[in-house]
């Protein structure tokens, strides 16, 4: 995925939920600027699912050619740089927090706060930065709902094959 930050975003927000292999990810649009997602914890009859929508089109993600996406740039400048890094991750392979502290002369509880505050779960994949000794922990929890989707997401990625 390339990503293409954007500075600031203006018009109606729209939400629109997206099918994962872990759950139902909500994002927060403006136009055409993706600017939150939120994993969908809770289900009901009025989860709306709209596949038609251009951003959802583009996030196709059975194909392994490479797209773009337009997020809202957030974050300080460290977050952003740990956010850029973990876009360079391949599909389907974890690296630890302390490796990646490591790649960006960092510590791996700096690295650990900066996956713990991104605004983009799924699209940014902090879901690949793991713990030494296990999963480690994901969107600030280390239990319950979003650690089973962080599971979710990294056996569909090692099970997934483009061949």
């Amino acid at each position: 995925m390339m990503i293409q930050w954007i500075e600031s975003c203006s018009g109606a927000k729209e939400f629109i939920t997206l099918y994962t292999p872990a759950g139902y990810l909500q994002l927060m649009i403006r136009l055409d600027v993706i600017c939150q997602a939120v994993w969908v914890l809770k289900t009901d009859d009025t989860l709306s699912i709209n596949n038609n929508h251009p951003v959802i089109q583009r996030l196709d993600l059975k194909e392994n050619a490479p797209f773009a996406v337009k997020l809202l740039k957030q974050g300080s400048q460290f977050r952003q740089l740990v956010w850029s890094e973990l876009c360079n991750i391949p599909y389907g392979t974890t690296i630890s927090y302390s490796a990646l502290a490591a790649k960006i002369g960092s510590s791996a509880r700096a690295v650990g706060n900066a996956c713990r505050d991104n605004p983009y779960p799924f699209l940014i994949p902090c879901h690949r930065v793991v713990s030494v000794s296990g999963l480690g922990g994901y969107c600030g929890q280390t239990g319950g709902d979003l650690i089973h989707i962080k599971a979710k997401l990294l056996k569909a990625e090692a099970s997934f094959n483009y061949e």
